[in-house]
């Protein structure tokens, strides 16, 4: 990264069968519950046409099989900001965002309030132990497997569709 220079990787993702090879170029590497990843943004590969990416990759570290420096350079992008990326809301993974309420009781009212989950997040008392908090979210499946780790202390009560899936 301190060289800007385009890395060749090799990367075997969690449910392929083969590894798959990538010209990126890496921006930041960070942690996040126990895993260390990868931030980047897709270079061009020589001799192919290159196609904006969706979403720029993430990768965690113990998936590399292989990285190779090239000799092709890279500017650091004057636009990244990785906070305004990954500080926006819960979830690492970044799909559409969407607005999610939940109650919490006892134990879990205590641990959720002590910490921010979302900088828009709104916690609100009610009675003795309970509590509600509203924030925004960008991954289905990090925000349930999150509040199934609660068990009966949490209670989902939008969007309509989380509760669906979660029952």
């Amino acid at each position: 990264m301190d060289a800007k220079k385009i890395c060749r990787i090799t990367y075997q993702a969690i449910m392929q069968k083969k590894a798959k090879t990538y010209h990126v170029k890496p921006l930041k590497i960070f942690s996040y519950r126990d895993t260390i990843y990868l931030h980047a943004r897709l270079a061009k590969e020589p001799g192919k046409a290159y196609r904006e990416p969706k979403f720029d990759p993430l990768l965690t570290i113990h998936r590399l099989k292989k990285v190779e420096m090239t000799e092709r350079c890279f500017e650091y992008p004057t636009d990244y900001d990785f906070n305004e990326v990954f500080d926006r809301s819960f979830g690492l993974v970044k799909e559409d965002y969407f607005e999610v309420e939940i109650e919490f009781q006892g134990w879990a009212a205590d641990y959720v309030a002590e910490r921010t989950w979302s900088p828009d997040q709104k916690i609100t008392k009610v009675g003795d132990d309970k509590i509600q908090i509203t924030f925004s979210a960008s991954s289905e499946v990090e925000l349930i497997a999150w509040i199934l780790s609660f068990g009966d202390e949490a209670k989902v009560l939008q969007p309509a569709w989380v509760v669906t899936e979660l029952r």
